[in-house]
């Protein structure tokens, strides 16, 4: 009896913090700005793993991240003696302290099912009507929503789902104006329509390989930016759109190849092993306020936040995310079936929106978005994990 209170404290408490990360996910501007939220999840997971007495999966994703996490703790160190202010280094201490939500996650999974079933009906009612009627990102964030889609379907097994996934997503796009709503329903139509593991990544590293290219080819014309940049003026920026034709499509977009320029080219060589915490990493940035102008350099995001995290860690960032990250698509479509039976599929459909987030915002790198990646990504590495363990005991048994 004492055993089983036990067991039902454990789950309250459990059911307590996917709340404060449901509020989080829909309303991050409100409930993290606000009430640091994003604190509070790291908070749990520090402390979940002291209760787990520091011990961590052994799936692949676990030991990557846990070794992520150690390289940013010698930075945070490190930084300590290179650091230009105390105040920066806190605030891109967010990069390093919001990993550890990834351990609530983690342990978590075994109450996520029973957590998801008790609110489904008032996602679907919640999720329904403003993804139709616009709300102020105060009530509904423009897209990181996306990111609780998959929780709406309780069979991920009905071949209508994918479909309503991407279709969702699209709506999305088009009525709270998102790009990157836009493009998540792209990524999860290439997801569903890919065959294999191996079509995926060759058809990936494709059109990653043709971005490079072109951002190779852009790179003298992104420079011009130097020119006129002014604090108070828009005239570098207007260089830059008028000197080719493909940054004069969209400027928010050639804003952030502008961001991401200087944080691979105008930061080398400081950025390979990392510019780490409290140090200035950006000189040409966009400004909506300018009484923030003297903490942007060093706060601002480069708008893909594995660009950034680049930036801040190095390429041992690099060397450790794209074996995460590889491994959870080997994982997608190898077991797919077994993911599909147990209906963790789903978690691995909620992981790609943060994916592409990622990719086009500032998110690892802020309390935004930070505790969502990492949250996210321990669910589905527990996934991983037991599928891993069960595997073993089955080739064992005789």
């Amino acid at each position: 009896m004492r055993n089983n209170n036990y067991i039902v404290k454990k789950s309250r408490i459990a059911y307590c913090l996917f709340t404060v990360a449901l509020l989080y996910i829909i309303s991050p501007w409100f409930f993290e700005k606000y009430l640091l939220f994003n604190e509070l999840l790291a908070l749990a997971g520090l402390v979940t793993l002291i209760y787990k007495r520091g011990r961590v999966g052994r799936d692949p994703i676990s030991l990557l991240v846990t070794l992520l996490l150690f390289w940013g703790l010698i930075h945070a160190i490190v930084s300590l003696f290179r650091m230009d202010s105390i105040y920066y280094y806190l605030r891109n201490s967010v990069i390093i302290y919001s990993m550890l939500t990834f351990f609530l996650g983690f342990y978590g999974l075994k109450y996520l099912g029973g957590y998801i079933s008790g609110i489904r009906k008032f996602l679907k009612v919640y999720i329904g009507v403003f993804l139709f009627i616009r709300q102020s990102k105060y009530i509904f964030e423009r897209f990181g929503v996306s990111m609780l889609f998959p929780a709406l379907f309780k069979n991920p097994a009905n071949r209508w789902v994918p479909y309503l996934l991407v279709l969702m997503n699209f709506i999305y796009g088009i009525t709270y104006g998102s790009l990157t709503a836009l493009t998540i329903g792209a990524f999860y139509f290439l997801i569903f329509v890919s065959p294999g593991y191996k079509f995926f990544c060759q058809t990936f590293f494709l059109m990653v390989a043709s971005f490079a290219v072109l951002f190779i080819y852009l790179v003298p014309y992104l420079s011009i930016i130097s020119r006129h940049y002014n604090h108070y003026n828009e005239a570098g920026i207007s260089d830059v759109v008028r000197s080719n034709w493909i940054l004069a499509i969209n400027n928010d977009n050639t804003w952030r190849m502008i961001l991401w320029k200087q944080i691979i080219v105008d930061d080398f060589p400081g950025n390979i092993f990392g510019l780490g915490f409290g140090t200035s990493a950006i000189k040409y940035f966009p400004i909506e306020d300018i009484h923030k102008l003297a903490t942007l350099p060093y706060v601002v995001g480069a708008h893909n936040a594995f660009i950034y995290l680049f930036g801040r860690l190095g390429i041992v960032f690099l060397l450790l995310i794209i074996p995460i990250y590889l491994c959870l698509f080997k994982e997608y479509y190898y077991f797919k079936s077994y993911y599909y039976a147990n209906r963790q599929i789903l978690l691995f459909w909620s992981f790609i929106p943060i994916t592409i987030i990622c990719a086009f915002n500032p998110s690892l790198e802020s309390p935004i978005f930070a505790g969502a990646f990492w949250l996210l990504l321990g669910f589905t590495a527990r996934c991983i994990h037991d599928r891993r363990i069960l595997n073993r005991t089955t080739l064992a048994d005789p």
